[in-house]
């Protein structure tokens, strides 16, 4: 299980700086006190990219369910949500850990998906996404206990939240150790973020809320997970990545990189950090 420290005081208060990054305010990320030392200038960009995937009847359904608020049906036309979850193969029955699930839109999405036989963990959910058992088969769940046992989830995801995890020197060490030991041999870890300049490294993840994908797949790498591929569903080529993400003439437009990797099938609970 994990064991992340609460949040304290001063965390609260810098997340009042950082709210706002993504293209539905994020709630924050789980806190620690020390962060790995990630590096500032990559000399490879990650160029494994894979072909489109067809979503699945269940993720069609998902996707196209009147029971979604309507608010996140306007937003799908930039986030994509039907490719985006084909992309990472969610199924029915699934268990998935979502990290700082903010606002709800992806957990609606990965309820709905998953279905009655599958179920969603998150932290951070927005309580009003889960009020009077609207998703069923969510469980909103602290940062420091995700209640999973060892190698039982299929998928952990989350969405335009890891540059938060770097900028509040999160121990991303022992948040990576954590997810790799919740997930299953060969479960998926899904990270959405968005793009700094190619070669940036962890530069603008303060100022920009931004960060380069290079760095991102180096640090995870590190902690013994698998490059699977990146997609080029979210890509924004007219995104400059000189804008911080909130500036109103970009936001909700960003250029976004849409990484896949692998817990490696032999592995139990042990991670590679």
């Amino acid at each position: 299980m994990n064991t992340l420290r609460p949040w304290t005081r001063s965390w609260l208060i810098c997340l009042l700086i950082v709210a706002g990054c993504g293209r539905e305010a994020p709630a924050p990320p789980p806190a620690a006190t020390s962060a790995p030392a990630a590096p500032t200038q990559p000399s490879v960009q990650p160029t494994l990219a894979a072909a489109p995937a067809t979503p699945s009847a269940a993720i069609a359904a998902a996707v196209a369910n009147p029971a979604r608020p309507p608010a996140d049906v306007e937003r799908d036309a930039d986030r994509k949500p039907a490719e985006t979850l084909a992309f990472f193969d969610v199924k029915p029955g699934q268990t998935v850990l979502e990290l700082v699930a903010g606002g709800g839109y992806f957990t609606e999405l990965l309820s709905r998906t998953v279905g009655d036989t599958g179920r969603v963990i998150a932290t951070r959910e927005a309580p009003e996404r889960i009020a009077n058992g609207r998703l069923p088969n969510v469980t909103a769940t602290a940062d420091q206990d995700w209640g999973l046992p060892p190698n039982s989830a299929d998928i952990a995801f989350t969405a335009l939240n890891y540059h938060d995890l770097i900028n509040l020197k999160v121990d991303r060490t022992k948040l990576l150790a954590g997810i790799f030991s919740a997930l299953k041999p060969g479960g998926l870890f899904a990270v959405i973020d968005h793009a700094a300049e190619a070669g940036s490294g962890t530069r603008d993840v303060g100022t920009l809320h931004r960060v380069d994908q290079a760095a991102v797949v180096s640090e995870i790498e590190a902690a013994g997970f698998e490059f699977v591929a990146s997609g080029d569903l979210l890509r924004n080529p007219n995104d400059t990545h000189t804008l911080a993400v909130f500036d109103p003439a970009i936001r909700g437009k960003t250029d976004c990189f849409v990484l896949k990797f692998r817990k490696p099938v032999a592995s139990s609970t042990a991670g590679g950090a």
